[in-house]
């Protein structure tokens, strides 16, 4: 409970940004999903020679799932410019 209640603020960031960005931002399923991902696709490999063929397979994963989420735009970016208020509105309801 004490963790809780030091990291709170923590916790409920996302409350910050505007009401439509907050099903999207409030988990991380979207980086659980790339990381899954990358781990399917090193498995499959097993071994890696060395720090340079680890970078050729994930980098292009890396640019492909970038493409994918600027396509679908999962999040706005023009929405997210804070107003100077958003803390005080964050504040005050909780």
């Amino acid at each position: 409970m004490k963790f809780l209640t030091d990291n709170l603020m923590d916790v409920l960031t996302f409350l910050v940004f505007p009401k439509e960005h907050h099903r999207k931002i409030h988990s991380t399923n979207v980086l659980e999903r790339f990381n899954k991902e990358v781990k399917r696709r090193t498995k499959v490999i097993g071994a890696f020679p060395g720090d340079n063929s680890v970078l050729r397979l994930l980098v292009p994963l890396a640019v492909e799932t970038n493409a994918k989420w600027l396509d679908r735009k999962y999040v706005s970016w023009d929405n997210l410019v804070q107003s100077g208020n958003a803390e005080e509105e964050f504040t005050e309801n909780f």
